[in-house]
């Protein structure tokens, strides 16, 4: 009571200093400064909160788009979501993703990518999508298809056999192919001689006679599976690793008699180079008294009384860079 007795005091001794005038004067001006005031913070409180609700009231998240990417895959694409999502709380949002092929679920497949391999040519994959800032999830969204598309058939491995080759052979292309898809490949061949491309050998072989000694060939195969020549995307060629055509041995072509006339033994060597190079002749075994004409393969032995018995001889046929082939063989000389 004594406290309150005394603010009036206070209270009373200011009115008369004062005066009722300033007083309410003094009133006025800080009534007009707190209206103000409020006002300023009032809006700003608006603008700060616009778009959010009451307090204490969660609305759930929704997703704005939702891509997969490639657009254009095939069954060895990774797959991968694209989104975007808004909550009005701005609450952060996780999401969880279920994959559909042709419209059937994909058991186990529940994160933004998908690995690829488990789909085939034409399968139509999709992706649902849904939001939540963990106190209650948002409308699901089901992303637009995207469809898996022809893969392009590749090589792996291409060679030519055989892989010492020469002039008397038939070089072949072998070839290794893949095609993600299962599909069958088939291979155009682009035969190469030094370089120059022989536009007329089209097939996997290229036959002796179209090469020599000394030439380099390569082989470059082109995979179609019936589907790329209708685009515009085309499989990658693959070139083989060149080989050189070697140098053949000679061939023997000549076969020994086996008889003799008037005790001298005559047999004329021949041989056939496939590079046309010259041919020597030696005798590499041979009973004693027997020579051979290097250049022209004659032989020629006079049997004399002794020489009887099984004789063992060996023909050398040696062209001019060493290439060598032999005849073996034995001649049986009686008494007489």
């Amino acid at each position: 009571m004594d406290g309150v007795m005394e603010q009036k005091n206070i209270f009373t001794s200011v009115l008369n200093k004062i005066g009722y005038d300033d007083l309410w004067s003094l009133i006025k001006k800080h009534v007009i400064y707190w209206a103000l005031l409020c006002l300023v913070l009032n809006l700003s409180c608006e603008n700060s909160d616009k778009g959010k609700l009451p307090f204490g009231t969660n609305s759930p998240p929704a997703i704005t788009s939702v891509r997969i990417l490639p657009e254009k895959p095939n069954v060895e694409s990774e797959l991968n979501v694209i989104l975007q999502g808004r909550d009005p709380n701005y609450d952060p949002i996780t999401y969880r993703y279920q994959w559909l092929r042709n419209d059937e679920e994909i058991t186990g497949e529940s994160k933004n990518a998908l690995k690829g391999g488990i789909f085939k040519k034409g399968d139509v994959i999709r992706v649902k999508v849904t939001p939540s800032d963990g106190k209650s999830d948002g409308e699901a969204f089901l992303s637009s298809p995207v469809k898996m598309l022809n893969s392009l058939p590749c090589i792996k491995e291409i060679k030519i056999e055989p892989k010492i080759a020469y002039t008397s052979d038939n070089l072949k292309a072998s070839v290794k192919g893949y095609d993600a898809d299962g599909d069958s490949i088939k291979y155009t061949y682009q035969w190469e001689k030094n370089g120059v491309v022989l536009d007329e050998e089209k097939s996997d072989i290229l036959e002796r006679g179209r090469f020599k000694k000394g030439d380099s060939i390569t082989v470059a195969a082109f995979p179609d599976d019936g589907e790329t020549s209708n685009t515009s995307k085309k499989s990658t060629p693959k070139k083989s690793e060149p080989i050189v055509i070697a140098n053949s041995p000679p061939i023997i072509t000549s076969s020994p008699p086996n008889r003799t006339e008037r005790n001298v033994y005559a047999y004329r060597v021949t041989a056939n180079d496939p590079d046309n190079d010259p041919v020597i002749f030696t005798l590499k075994a041979a009973p004693k008294g027997m020579e051979i004409d290097k250049e022209t393969g004659l032989i020629r032995w006079e049997i004399r009384y002794g020489d009887q018995g099984t004789q063992s001889i060996e023909i050398e046929a040696c062209d001019s860079e060493g290439a060598k082939s032999f005849q073996r063989y034995t001649f049986s000389i009686g008494l007489k």
